[in-house]
Order: structure tokens, then sequence, then C-alpha cells
């Protein structure tokens, strides 16, 4: 992405609040392409597995917005985080998991609250040590009934 966290935070609100039902905003730093190694290539093996990374997610209900934030490993999520930086997550709204099933940060508000909830987004991303330059965007529509 270009731009400020203020630029950002406009474009996250924007497309929160034209997204249809079930559709899903992901934003967080860029997907590095999985790489097969020289051995795994020769060996028949599978490419090596992309690195953890920072994002949030939001998707659409039918009168809620449900946002995601990467969870920290200390409860089973993939993103390495000292007590101090889940403390500052939490003072910013973000819950802790509230079943192993689902190892991320979560919150959620009414469609009216959009840009409230982006401005949440935008700080955790802020907060995890993310970069403006470094972020993408990708928009999705995930099907409940598959």
């Amino acid at each position: 992405m270009r731009g400020t966290w203020d630029d950002v935070n406009r474009r996250v609100t924007s497309t929160l609040l034209a997204l249809d039902l079930d559709d899903v905003l992901v934003v967080g730093e860029r997907v590095e392409p999985a790489r097969r190694g020289l051995l795994s290539g020769l060996l028949g093996g599978g490419p090596t597995s992309a690195r953890p990374r920072r994002w949030v997610q939001v998707t659409a209900g039918r009168d809620r917005l449900l946002a995601e934030c990467v969870g920290s490993t200390s409860f089973g999520g993939e993103w390495q985080m000292d007590e101090a930086l889940e403390a500052e997550l939490l003072s910013l709204g973000w819950e802790r998991p509230w079943s192993p099933d689902y190892p991320t940060f979560s919150r959620e508000a009414p469609l009216v609250n959009a840009p409230r909830l982006s401005r949440a987004c935008v700080r955790a991303l802020q907060v995890l040590g993310c970069e403006v330059a470094d972020l993408e965007a990708e928009l999705r529509h995930e099907d409940p009934q598959a």
C-alpha cells in the first residue's frame, strides 16, 4: 500500500462500508510465495511453508462486522508476541480467543461502527509493527454453505 496510516484507514473504512454479506477484507503483510528448495524439489517434497505474517481481517455479517487479528503463539496463534504487546491489543478492544479452535484476537461491531472498527484494525497493524509499504489488501467472498 501507499501513503500514510490515515490513508490506509480511509481505504479500509470505505471498503468496510461497501462489503456485502459474507465478504471478507484481509489487510496484512504481503504474502511471500512458497519456495521450493533444491533438495525438496529433487526429493519430491512440497514447497516450503511461508513465514508467519501480521494481518487483520473483517467479515461482513447480516448486521455486524466480525474482525480478527493474528493470534499470539501463547494461545496457539501464528505470531510471536510478548505480554506487553498482547496487553496493548487488549487495551484497543481486541479479545482473546474463547475457543482453542479460533487462535486469533477478535472483536465485532455493528455496521454503523465500521469507521471505529477500521481504526481498531489499522491501529492493531501499527502496534504489531507493520509498515504501510509492506501491506496488501485482499477482498474475497466466503460461502458459509461450503
